[in-house]
């Protein structure tokens, strides 16, 4: 993977038919996917060049909160359509790479991959004999996922200094939340491209981890359970699960994380597992993200002419 395979222009409409495809908004420029479009060919020529050049410096992210479906707050960081086009452009060349090192274990943000196939292998698993569950979560894990820790998991696939230097950037944006302008020291934003391959590849040694020791683990992105026969069986996995997180710099949420069985039953992933039933509610139409604070119009003038100074 090299960095002429990121600037190419073919790579790059590539990508922007990605950001296009997701529907996303303008970030902290007000630019949209459709005014970006207007002279599509000429704004990727450019981005490329600035790419190529390494002129190339990403805007701050947006953040703002949507409700979550009990209606608390969920934050959302995006970047503007220019810096996602380049994260897509860079995720097109990496991906492959970063999917050969995931386990099969693994569910989320990988093609072919959903929470159907989730559901078959719990079912599986359970018509096998393991019966208890290790039902975990993780503590805020996006917001809490360690840069350095993370850097060094991206450099062992990436060779590429320059990919690596704007992975790098990417992984410590700015931010402007309405209020000021900061540098995130922590996490990864919900809302970047590059976030879903980046959160896979640092649970990744969780998986190989789980794997290496016999545990029957089935993840989806940061929601996960580990299947066992016996409750001793579940009650070690546990403790490996805390041991492993503790070296990631991690940790688990102990009101919500517990051993249980298909007897008592347990939610996963929308759905209930029972006895020896897998129930899903009623199909509901989609709803759309209820935005509960959106910041006001940054000064990207100011911003611009503060980096120049």
């Amino acid at each position: 993977m090299e960095m002429s395979e990121v600037v190419s222009l073919r790579n790059l409409h590539v990508a922007f038919d990605r950001v296009e495809a997701s529907r996303g908004m303008a970030g902290v420029d007000g630019v949209t996917v459709a005014r970006f479009k207007r002279d599509l060919h000429t704004n990727l020529q450019s981005l490329s060049c600035d790419l190529a050049d390494m002129r190339y410096q990403p805007l701050p992210l947006l953040r703002f909160l949507v409700a979550k479906p009990d209606g608390s707050p969920r934050a959302l960081s995006v970047p503007a359509v220019r810096d996602r086009i380049a994260q897509a452009a860079v995720l097109n060349v990496i991906g492959p790479a970063f999917e050969a090192e995931f386990e099969d274990v693994s569910f989320a943000y990988r093609k072919g991959r959903s929470i159907r196939q989730a559901a078959l292998r719990i079912r599986e698993l359970r018509d096998n004999g393991y019966r208890y569950v290790v039902d975990a979560d993780i503590v805020a894990f996006f917001d809490n996922i360690d840069h350095e820790l993370l850097i060094q998991k991206v450099a062992a696939l990436v060779s590429d200094s320059r990919i690596l230097g704007l992975i790098r950037r990417w992984t410590a944006p700015e931010v402007y939340d309405g209020e000021r302008v900061y540098t995130l020291e922590r996490g990864i934003p919900q809302g970047s491209p590059l976030s879903p391959l980046l959160a896979n590849l640092f649970l990744d040694e969780l998986d190989e981890t789980m794997i290496a020791a016999g545990c029957k683990l089935v993840r989806y992105s940061d929601d996960f359970i580990i299947l066992c026969k016996t409750p001793s069986e579940a009650q070690e996995a546990l403790e490996l699960t805390e041991a492993t997180l503790d070296r990631l710099c991690l940790a688990l949420d102990a009101k919500d994380t517990r051993v249980t069985d298909f007897g008592r039953g347990f939610k996963y992933l929308g759905l209930i597992f029972m006895g020896d039933s897998i129930l899903a509610p009623f199909d509901s139409p989609k709803r759309e993200k209820r935005i509960l604070y959106m910041p006001p119009s940054f000064d990207l003038d100011a911003y611009l002419a503060a980096k120049r100074e």
